[in-house]
Order: C-alpha cells, then sequence, then structure tokens
C-alpha cells in the first residue's frame, strides 16, 4: 500500500466499528460481526492488504445478494473425540474460521492432536489468523482453505479449474510473535492484483497471464486470466494437495463446483478448509520446546547476511512489526477503496473517519 502516496490512514477502532455496523445493518448479529470484522481488519494491520478491507464490499454483495447467510448457525455435522466435520451455514468465512478452530483448539485442549474439516463456508481471510489462534495456545496450528474463485489452470492446461489455494503452519515462540508461514500456491495472491486494479498500477510480469494465456503487466487484464503457480508444476501440485486437504474430508466444493466469489453473489459457494492442532507438551516439555525455538531463531537471524541485508526476519515478524505501526500511526487505505468505503459508510449512515 502506497501511502505516501494516497496520504490516507484510519485507526482501528474506527475501521472495526464501521465494518461491523454495516454488517448489522444488513442483518448480521452484533457478535457475530465483531468477530468477522476483527478478522478482516487484523489483515490491513499486518501489512495484508489484499484480504483486508479491500474485500468488504463484496462480502456485504453477496449477503445482500442472498449467497452468504447473514444469520448463520454453524453446526456440527459429526465428530469423535478429535476430529469432527463443521458445518459453517453458509456464514461469513471468517466467523466459521474461528468457530471451527477454537473447536479443534477445545478438542486439544486435553492433550490429543486434533482436527476438524469444514463445509458450506465462505472466504475466510488470511489463514494465518487461525493457525495463530492455536499458537496463543502453545499449540502447533495448520490452516487449509480451498480458494473462493478458479483461477488457475493446472499444469499444461489452459482452464482455470484450480484456486489460489492458501495455507498457514503457527508455532508458538517465547517472542511477542509466532513463527507463521502463511502463503498461497502463486507467485502472488490476487487479492494483491485486485488492490493493483483497485488503485490503477501494473503487476510484475510473472505473477499473472491475461485471458491469452501470456504474462501481462495490465491487473485488470490479470483479472481475466490466471494466476502463475509458484515453481511450476511443484506450486500447481501443491495449491491441488492443499484444496483437497481443505474439501475432500467435508465435501466442500472442488473443481468445476468451486462458485464464484464476485460473479455468482446470489447462490452459495460450499467454502472448504481444514484446521488442525498439536499440542507442544503432548510431545515434549513445554519449555524444552520454547528453548529449541529460540536456538533455531537465533541461528537464522544470526547467519552471515547477504550485502545490503541488514536483518533477517522470521516468517511473520514483520506482519507482526506492521501491526504495531498501524497501531500507533492508524491503517492505511488507498484512494480507491476509500470511496468504496464511504459510499457504504454513506447509504448505512456509519461513522468512517480518517485520520488524515
Amino acid at each position: 500500500m502506497d501511502t505516501e502516496e494516497n496520504g490516507h490512514f484510519i485507526a482501528e477502532s474506527v475501521l472495526v466499528d464501521f465494518c461491523v455496523s454495516v454488517l448489522e445493518k444488513i442483518g448480521v448479529p452484533r457478535g457475530d460481526a465483531i468477530i468477522a470484522s476483527k478478522n478482516l481488519v487484523e489483515a490491513d494491520m499486518r501489512g495484508v492488504y489484499s484480504h483486508g478491507v479491500v474485500r468488504f464490499p463484496i462480502y456485504v454483495k453477496r449477503i445482500l445478494d442472498g449467497g452468504t447467510n447473514p444469520k448463520a448457525t454453524p453446526f456440527i455435522e459429526r465428530q469423535t473425540r478429535t476430529t469432527a466435520v463443521f458445518n459453517g451455514d453458509n456464514g461469513l468465512g471468517h466467523l466459521v474460521g474461528v468457530k471451527a478452530m477454537q473447536l479443534a483448539i477445545d478438542k486439544a485442549q486435553e492433550g490429543d492432536c486434533a482436527f476438524v474439516a469444514v463445509n458450506n463456508s465462505n472466504h475466510f481471510g488470511t489463514a494465518a489468523y487461525y493457525a495463530e489462534m492455536a499458537a496463543r495456545q502453545n499449540m502447533i496450528g495448520f490452516s487449509f482453505t480451498i480458494g473462493a474463485i478458479n483461477h488457475m489452470a493446472p499444469w499444461g492446461g489452459a482452464e482455470a479449474v484450480l484456486g489460489n489455494n492458501p495455507f498457514a503452519i503457527a508455532f508458538p515462540t517465547r517472542e511477542a510473535f509466532p513463527v507463521v508461514l502463511d502463503m498461497a500456491c502463486s507467485v502472488a495472491a490476487r487479492g494483491k492484483i485486485i488492490v493493483a486494479a483497485k488503485e490503477g498500477k501494473p503487476i510484475p510480469d510473472d505473477w499473472a497471464t491475461g485471458p491469452d494465456g501470456l504474462p501481462t503487466t495490465d491487473a485488470v487484464e490479470a483479472l481475466k486470466g490466471f494466476v502463475i503457480p509458484v515453481g511450476g508444476p511443484k506450486g500447481y501440485a501443491l495449491t491441488m494437495a492443499v484444496g483437497m486437504l481443505s474439501t475432500m474430508l467435508s465435501g466442500a466444493a472442488f473443481g468445476h463446483d468451486v462458485g464464484e466469489l464476485y460473479e455468482k453473489t446470489t447462490t452459495a459457494q460450499n467454502g472448504g478448509h481444514l484446521f488442525g492442532v498439536l499440542p507442544v507438551a503432548s510431545f515434549d516439555d513445554l519449555d524444552t520446546y520454547l528453548d529449541r525455538m529460540q536456538k533455531g531463531m537465533a541461528d537464522l537471524r544470526n547467519a552471515k547476511k547477504a550485502t545490503g541485508v541488514d536483518r533477517i526476519y522470521m516468517p511473520g515478524e514483520r506482519e507482526y512489526l506492521s501491526l504495531l505501526a498501524a497501531r500507533e500511526r492508524g491503517i492505511p487505505i488507498g484512494p480507491m477503496l476509500t470511496k468504496d468505503l464511504q459510499a457504504l459508510a454513506e447509504e448505512y449512515q456509519v461513522n468512517f473517519e480518517l485520520i488524515n
């Protein structure tokens, strides 16, 4: 997000209250709206703008058009002591994801590893959010999801039948943040292309192809084409595996059955996720594990640095620093997104006050 160019910032509390107020106006119960809004806004605070409030207008539209259930009551379809299949009742994916991961954490309180497979959900934002929920409970957390739109072709194919399926793994540490791998399976997340298109900016030529299958730097054309998998066939295989983990255990949509987040707003998507937790204390003494983590992190941070590099960061560390900065200065909002959110604020008569 080019904050120097657009110059707009908004306070965390204002942005959360804005999202909550709009969701309440369109029928989402307040408690559910708070859970979803805090999840959504944290993505922007962590600098993951592709999965923050840039998506809020489409979430609103899907509720208004009947594609998402504003009053969802997710429920367990079947379960064992350590597993469950969780039906999201077509609710907001952020709400469903929090409830499903909490179910996995609850099942693991006695020391068992636990996994919860989810169906009938929707786009759930950043995978890291849920994995970090487990890490804060001294558990290694796993979060997988099927993409909310097919925009990747199988390697060698010319038809989009795969999503850019993200996953996250979070490791508890002694520091203020967990070590977190959070990645999709393309060179760049499609959400970043959406942000670039909204702001009228070009994208690198290795992010996506246009509808003709050729690489493009035009973000608008890229949204009509395919994202490019990271590592070529390896990225294709990885996104396939994540998609299958997210759907095959629960019966969520995969392949041609995946709905279209932006175009088919009147029908349910049957989105799928998989959440898992490994309680550290079930494997070894917690302090011993945390000592190992500190030693491992120190080895990486103290490695010889390449020319021009001042600091080696742990995965998830930059996002944590971005979150701290956002709490100090506010959250940056691009000019086009500002207009979209201001339009919603005017329509629903809710506060949307920029810092500058």
